[in-house]
């Protein structure tokens, strides 16, 4: 077995003669403002150098599934693995990339690829790996097995799954009971793979970073210590904040791999650093680390922020003859849609949206909004309240939400994907009171469309 880890999600497994290439991301994210780190261009040569025989894609976002890199390789014959999701949203999306040969599997299922490999997908099980409830139970994220058919040694490749402690139980008793009693090598994501703390302004994020992080360092740990690996690495990182919010990258919360390694240095397990290309194989059944050769430290990375600091987002030139009446009627019929398709979930939260619109929002330095140079257009309020009773301070909370007028407008029209990817891709800063994380009210967003 020999395990490759490029950038983000984006891992390759070899196996004797059959390869397969996970999430394969290279470059600027297709509706975020993600540029992938350390490697950052030349992904659709990645992908041709690797000749995989199947490409794993765990969920829609475009860290995961890149559009840009998968329809430049040539081979559409390729059989891609998915999971057998209900709204076959992934399926269409790379069918329209011109792959037809989709292999949907069915979520705690082994199956045998071919003589060398067999894999299982594990579903999401919780929306957020704090184990909140969401309300919504808003399905996408999967983590894939990976076994070696001749010495039976298995790769948990968990992605960004945001899978709970009780989650991680059932993981490990399915693997034991179907594949191997131990794990040769995992990853899981560490740090957070998200909005938060980078964009909200009315926190203080260098203190809400640091929490983040050693909170994320001991979750780590606890899931490392039920699925007992043999080795661990880490994706940590994995991405840069690009355009004109790269100066958020300062807020990120992710830890340095040197402090992933420092804090993990006395586990029952190697902890390896192997991102940029670095690979470790497997020999005589011990682990031997090739280092990757692209350097991760700070003065390289700041290169990379500079470099990417004045790129255009996705959105950038769309709508620019949109009328503020077109908006207003955009807003109005998704309200309504909004209002009607949440009555179908059991909700019990109540909250008070507020999307604050503008012409081109600009931030300072400090990642404040700069309101001499960026001009406001409207705003729009979103109320839900399902019981129409007076609500208690337990049971309701405020976000307001501050983004340009062409990204509310297309995602109201259902030109982009979801309202999850730009929400979550660092493209709309917000402030909220309590400033406590409610998923409902992310995913319910989904739901806001005309």
């Amino acid at each position: 077995m020999q395990i490759t880890h490029f950038c983000n999600a984006f891992n390759s497994v070899k196996i004797n003669k059959t390869v397969i290439a996970c999430d394969p991301w290279v470059g600027a994210g297709n509706q975020t403002s993600w540029i992938s780190y350390p490697i950052h261009q030349n992904g659709a040569n990645i992908l041709k150098s690797l000749k995989p025989n199947y490409i794993y894609i765990s969920h829609l976002h475009c860290d995961h599934l890149d559009p840009k890199v998968l329809s430049k390789y040539k081979n559409k014959n390729i059989k891609v693995i998915i999971k057998k999701f209900s709204d076959q949203l992934l399926k269409r999306q790379i069918s329209a990339l011109g792959y037809n040969n989709i292999l949907e599997c069915k979520p705690w299922k082994k199956y045998k690829l071919n003589n060398d490999i067999s894999i299982a997908i594990i579903p999401q099980m919780s929306s957020n790996n704090s184990g909140l409830p969401d309300q919504i139970n808003y399905d996408m994220d999967t983590s894939i097995v990976i076994q070696s058919n001749h010495s039976k040694e298995v790769f948990f490749n968990g992605v960004d799954n945001p899978l709970t402690v009780k989650n991680y139980k059932k993981v490990k008793n399915f693997i034991t009971k179907h594949f191997n009693k131990k794990i040769a090598a995992a990853v899981v994501q560490v740090g957070a793979a998200s909005e938060y703390p980078q964009c909200f302004l009315n926190i203080n994020r260098n203190k809400e970073k640091e929490k983040v992080i050693k909170k994320s360092l001991s979750n780590l740990k606890l899931k490392l210590s039920i699925l007992q690996p043999e080795a661990y690495f880490s994706p940590s990182g994995g991405a840069i904040l690009s355009g004109k919010y790269s100066v958020l990258n300062k807020y990120v919360a992710v830890p340095s791999y040197s402090r992933i390694i420092e804090f993990l240095k006395n586990e029952n397990y190697i902890v390896f650093d192997i991102a940029g290309g670095g690979k470790i194989i497997r020999k005589k059944r011990k682990w031997v680390l090739i280092k990757s050769k692209l350097s991760k430290d700070q003065l390289y990375k700041k290169k990379i922020v500079k470099k990417y600091s004045n790129k255009k987002y996705f959105y950038s030139n769309d709508f620019k003859r949109i009328r503020s009446k077109d908006i207003d009627q955009a807003f109005l019929k998704s309200y309504e849609n909004y209002k009607r398709r949440l009555g179908k979930f059991r909700i019990k939260t109540n909250w008070d949206t507020k999307f604050y619109v503008y012409q081109n929002l600009f931030i300072n330095s400090e990642g404040k909004i700069n309101l001499k140079n960026s001009k406001l257009l409207k705003k729009y309020t979103l109320n839900y309240n399902k019981s129409n009773r007076k609500l208690s301070k337990n049971n309701y909370s405020k976000l307001k939400c501050h983004l340009d007028f062409n990204l509310f407008y297309g995602l109201l029209k259902r030109k982009y994907t979801n309202w999850n990817q730009p929400m979550s891709g660092s493209l709309i800063l917000y402030e909220r009171k309590p400033n406590k994380f409610i998923p409902i009210f992310f995913f319910s967003l989904n739901h806001l469309v005309a």
